[in-house]
């Protein structure tokens, strides 16, 4: 599987073309989403992908005309605004298309933190594509995974290099030596699919699965712990996880900010700042004590190590802020709900 190309430096791509009014704009579908697993299926049964580090994306496709959507199935066709010029020129007739808008480092690799400074429409990003659910009117989700890909892959073979999209590419079998790969690579993980299922938007079925190089997800803010001393800041964020409605404690984030991060983070926090304690289970007193509170309306993106035996993330480090998922919709990933 090739490296993570570097985003296209050249200029985006403008309409000259004068497409028919008459095409329907593909409607958003929910996303089919991926079952976590801890070992790599084995077997030529299966085809993987790079798992990319960036925001679900969704590109609605009439013509000329282009419709971005977010994970929420929100129009986010602003935010992701740098890639729409190029797919405005993928065909004249109707396309749905999943992927993944990423950002690109210096290294070569997918970068969450890099990603969250370029979703004004205008900073390089890289929108690739890994399934296509609808071509001129036709629901492609019922076809086997294989299939769709071979369909997706004909559709972008004649996207310049210089336009922000790429086609995700995939490898049949011999999927312990792509993970290898990927973690040596310093990549998040690799996706597992069935090159016979269809598309189960809406579900997590055992269809896809993903497997981490490291153990990273989101987790909704409910307060900060402020510094011992000093001007106002963030010295740790306190998290949590909704299980069953129930806001559950997860403990705290210190570190993966720099000073800039840390300010507009805390930035941020004072617009939901709230004087009351959330109904939360499981926060120690001193914890409860030292913190100020938030509606938990805000997700922070965090790696870490382990979950301990009380449910606490182990040696936490934060990413990022993100916004492209309700906070009821986060949940403690295991091997059975990720």
């Amino acid at each position: 599987m090739a490296a993570v190309a570097a985003p296209p430096s050249g200029k985006r791509l403008r309409r000259t073309d004068s497409e028919s009014t008459s095409l329907v704009l593909p409607t958003f579908r929910p996303f089919a989403l991926a079952t976590l697993e801890k070992r790599v299926p084995t077997g030529d049964s299966w085809l993987f992908e790079m798992k990319f580090d960036g925001y679900r994306a969704q590109a609605a496709i009439a013509g000329g005309t282009v419709k971005m959507y977010s994970r929420g199935g929100h129009d986010w066709t602003r935010q992701f605004g740098y890639v729409v010029p190029g797919l405005s020129q993928l065909t004249k007739g109707t396309a749905l298309i999943d992927g993944e808008i990423c950002a690109i480092d210096e290294h070569g690799r997918t970068n969450f933190t890099l990603l969250k400074n370029s979703l004004d429409g205008q900073k390089p990003v890289v929108f690739y594509a890994f399934d296509l659910l609808e071509l001129d009117g036709e629901d492609l989700a019922r076809l086997p995974q294989l299939e769709r890909k071979q369909r997706l892959e004909a559709l972008l073979a004649s996207v310049p290099t210089e336009v922000p999209i790429a086609y995700s590419d995939h490898i049949v079998g011999d999927g312990e030596a792509v993970f290898q790969a990927m973690c040596e690579g310093g990549h998040e993980g690799v996706i597992a699919k069935s090159p016979t299922a269809r598309y189960y938007g809406g579900d997590r079925s055992t269809a896809w699965l993903k497997i981490k190089c490291v153990k990273r997800q989101e987790f909704v803010i409910i307060g900060w712990r402020p510094p011992e001393y000093g001007v106002d800041n963030v010295r740790a964020l306190f998290l949590a996880t909704y299980e069953n409605g129930q806001l559950v404690y997860r403990g705290g984030v210190g570190t993966g900010f720099t000073e800039k991060m840390r300010r507009e983070v805390w930035d941020v926090l004072q617009v939901i700042r709230t004087d009351t304690a959330p109904d939360i289970r499981g926060m120690p007193r001193p914890e409860m004590r030292a913190a100020r509170w938030v509606e938990p309306r805000l997700l922070a993106e965090v790696e870490f190590t382990e979950i301990t035996p009380d449910g606490l993330i182990r040696h936490p480090s934060f990413k990022g802020l993100r916004e492209d998922k309700a906070p009821t919709d986060v949940h403690l990933e295991d091997e059975k709900d990720a």
